[in-house]
């Protein structure tokens, strides 16, 4: 045997004996590990064949949360919006599992927080920054802008706080940064000039105060609502900016005509209404009985068109025909029926006074503007249960915006703003949390007692009873108006509802 031999065989010797060793301590050591890492080596005698038929097979996008974007259906988008509710980005709602254009502007508005590039989607960076317990909560300040700012301003313009609609703009400006410490210097915040959390609970929370159009407002302002009372026939002095008595009477004058409490000042919902299409003008017509009607009759009287022997307080054939005459004697549609123009110029010093004595019989011309307004009357476009189901229904998948009245596009109690005036049930825009106070129709105190086309009101919601226990609702969290299910998220949230039809079809009081 050579020498290259005996060497082979010693060298092989030594590395058979290195592998028993290694075998029976299932490890192998080696230096290339600087940390001396032992790696477990599998003994070939317990090693299982595995079938690759019985592995489970896991769906990924069920362990991970993200990526999510717009358009995906997932179970862990609850958890995302429930989180972005509690942040502030999102309002408070029922959570879904479905990732829509609400959920999607929230996660851009928490990114613009973070100082990213909003794109609304939540990666599993922006998961995990969004669970964290020092997640930043909402805020916006000067020079930034967004759709949300825009929505944060028009909150602040109903408020009276911003008082033009060219202020809701978009742009968080001098302007706004000056109405956000009014509003926060009115309801005891620090005045910081910012919409943080804070804030923002403060300012749609309903304990919030309004800035009220009174004697110390600015005399544009004032001015605006001068010449729109007297264009609606409340007001009838001077219009030059100041807030009057008079002024501050037709104000009243004008909320108790629109259903709402008579103070005289010009708070957010009296606003809101005289700004609106549904505000509604001085009318009188045959068959009423109130203060106005004196108020005219006396009036009349004292311009020599009626007679006093027929001024008793009650619009009667007698009054009608004294108005159609003063109507005719001043080129104003005749109707024998007190509308704005008319009450505007019977209350005028341009009024003239009639040079014949009061008629002591009616005119056939005016029994047939009476009967005209009787049939009026008694054929108003006001709707009933299933014209306010059906009206709501026309509405399924509109936009939901956060403090939109429609016609396209509403929030919750927008949605049931525009809704009930669109069947001829008048009603001037009320907060969610204000309806809960409402007097004006008949309310519905338990849960179960709701029936298809009342009004149900939880905190911070509310929506329209639909048939077979359904509710239609513009929701934030599915981004839209819905129906769905009246389930048991409903009945334990519950506060009050209300019936607005009865069972003969016509309007409740409350």
């Amino acid at each position: 045997m050579n020498l290259c031999s005996k060497k082979f065989i010693v060298f092989a010797c030594i590395f058979t004996s290195l592998c028993l060793f290694a075998c029976k301590n299932n490890t192998y050591t080696t230096t290339e590990y600087q940390d001396d890492i032992n790696i477990p080596i599998a003994s070939i005698d317990i090693t299982k064949v595995m079938d690759i038929n019985t592995v489970p097979k896991l769906d990924v996008n069920s362990l991970l949360p993200a990526p999510l974007k717009k358009g995906i259906e997932h179970q862990i988008v609850t958890n995302i919006q429930s989180r972005l509710m509690s942040l502030g980005f999102m309002e408070e709602d029922k959570a879904t599992s479905y990732y829509g254009e609400s959920t999607e502007t929230a996660i851009k508005k928490f990114q613009r927080q973070l100082g990213l590039s909003p794109d609304g989607i939540c990666s599993l960076t922006i998961y995990s920054k969004l669970m964290d317990k020092d997640a930043p909560s909402y805020e916006v300040k000067r020079t930034e802008q967004g759709d949300d700012i825009k929505i944060l301003q028009q909150q602040l313009y109903e408020l009276n706080y911003l008082l033009y609609e060219d202020d809701v703009n978009g742009y968080f400006g001098h302007k706004t940064e000056n109405a956000v410490k009014e509003m926060q210097k009115s309801n005891g915040l620090d005045q910081t000039g910012k919409i943080d959390l804070t804030t923002l609970n403060f300012l749609y929370s309903e304990n919030v105060k309004a800035y009220t159009i009174n004697k110390k407002s600015s005399p544009d302002i004032i001015l605006k609502y001068q010449l729109r009372l007297r264009e609606l026939g409340y007001y009838f002095g001077e219009c030059n900016g100041v807030y009057s008595d008079d002024f501050k009477t037709s104000v009243a004058e004008y909320q108790l005509n629109n259903s709402q409490y008579g103070d005289g000042l010009i708070g957010p919902s009296t606003k809101f209404s005289l700004d609106s299409k549904y505000a509604r003008p001085f009318t009188l017509f045959v068959g009423q009985r109130n203060k106005y009607v004196r108020i005219v009759q006396n009036r009349l009287i004292e311009l020599n068109y009626l007679d006093p022997a027929h001024a008793k307080g009650y619009y009667g054939e007698f009054t009608a025909q004294a108005v159609a005459l003063f109507q005719e004697a001043h080129d104003l549609p005749v109707t024998g029926a007190i509308d704005g123009r008319t009450n505007v110029m019977i209350n005028s010093p341009l009024a003239s006074p009639s040079n014949a004595e009061p008629l002591t019989f009616i005119k056939q011309s005016v029994l047939d503007t009476i009967e005209q307004q009787k049939r009026m009357v008694s054929t108003q476009n006001v709707g009933n249960v299933d014209d306010l189901i059906k009206v709501s229904m026309l509405k399924l998948g509109s936009k939901y915006v956060w403090g939109s009245r429609g016609p396209n596009t509403f929030d919750c109690s927008g949605f049931v703003f525009w809704c009930l005036n669109q069947v001829g049930v008048n009603v001037s825009y009320m907060t969610t949390y204000n309806w809960r106070f409402s007097t004006q129709f008949e309310r519905v105190e338990k849960f179960e007692d709701l029936i298809p086309g009342d009004l149900l009101v939880i905190n911070g919601h509310m929506g329209i009873v639909a048939e077979n226990e359904t509710i239609v609702d513009a929701s934030s969290s599915n981004g839209k108006v819905v129906h769905r299910d009246l389930d048991e998220w409903w009945r334990e949230r519950f506060i009050i509802g209300f019936r607005i039809f009865a069972s003969d079809g016509t309007i409740t009081e409350g």
